[in-house]
């Protein structure tokens, strides 16, 4: 039976798909969004999340650490450069200060969670994929969907675009959805916004688009990054060459950013002021002047 470490799973979603639904966080992403919303979902090891305002300062953490990477020195220090994430410090932590940032699930474990919510997220909604990249280990995503087709829960995924579509194929046609993201159009601006440049993830796209695979593409629209005009055009335009007929607007927040100070990130917080939501529907009308339904959480914007 596969395994696969998972950061979290959140019931009652309602922006992953159909109805409501019940999302899975799997660790592990091969982009690098300077945006990112779970930067604990990033690395494909499992690390130490510590959450300096819930400690107590007991020091029992210090003590239990085999490789003396905790110190208190006018409050807790990590020295993240000799942890070695053994975890023992969570284990004595009263005060839930030190977590690990995510838990080894096998399939069977993970279906047995899911089915829980069955009763909630029936008959419209389901069970929602995500992540980090859920798509990076096609193993265990392939014996998660066939096991929850079997039980005839709707899946969707969510996905950055940066898989192996072969090796994935086989999971792809069972699944009932899939909510793939867009960057940028620009492979320059998608490598430095993303550490990746965009020719597999349009590969993909496409791949999609000829197997007539269900999908919804969306685009997180971050100010000062991937909004500008003629970037917003591009993207606009490729996707009516794709022949499609819509696409899901996210405005950018910085809810993730909170988290990075309790990580080792590479990452950095932003600082962006979010779009408002006018703001965002004069982002829209680039894509309804080109013939494109624009949807978003908040508000839908008819093809011009």
């Amino acid at each position: 039976m596969q395994k696969s470490l998972v950061c979290d799973i959140q019931r009652f979603s309602v922006h992953d798909g159909p109805g409501i639904r019940t999302t899975v966080f799997f660790k592990g992403c091969p982009l690098r969004c300077k945006w990112c919303q779970n930067p604990e979902a990033l690395k494909f090891e499992n690390e130490l999340i510590f959450s300096e305002d819930r400690c107590i300062a007991c020091g029992d953490c210090a003590e239990a650490c085999p490789n003396g990477a905790i110190r208190f020195e006018s409050g807790p220090r990590i020295n993240r450069e000799i942890c070695r994430n053994s975890f023992v410090c969570t284990e004595v932590c009263p005060s839930r200060a030190l977590e690990p940032a995510a838990r080894e699930y096998t399939t069977g474990e993970l279906v047995a969670e899911l089915i829980k919510d069955r009763e909630f997220y029936e008959p419209q909604g389901g069970v929602t994929l995500g992540g980090g990249e859920p798509l990076a280990r096609p193993a265990f995503i392939l014996e998660l969907v066939q096991t929850l087709k079997e039980k005839d829960v709707h899946v969707a995924v969510e996905t950055c675009g940066h898989f192996n579509f072969e090796s994935l194929r086989p999971a792809l046609e069972m699944i009932d959805l899939v909510l793939y993201d867009m960057k940028a159009l620009t492979p320059t601006l998608h490598q430095k916004l993303t550490g990746k440049d965009n020719e597999l993830i349009l590969q993909n796209l496409r791949k999609l688009v000829e197997l007539e695979i269900p999908h919804q593409v969306r685009m997180p629209v971050v100010p000062g990054m991937n909004d500008a005009e003629n970037e917003l055009k591009a993207i606009a335009q490729f996707l009516v060459e794709l022949d499609e007929s819509e696409v899901w607007l996210l405005a950018y927040h910085r809810l993730g950013e909170s988290k990075l100070s309790k990580l080792d990130s590479e990452l950095k917080p932003l600082g962006i002021k979010p779009l408002g939501e006018e703001e965002l529907k004069a982002k829209a009308e680039v894509f309804a002047n080109a013939g494109l339904m624009v949807k978003s959480f908040n508000f839908s914007m008819p093809p011009k």
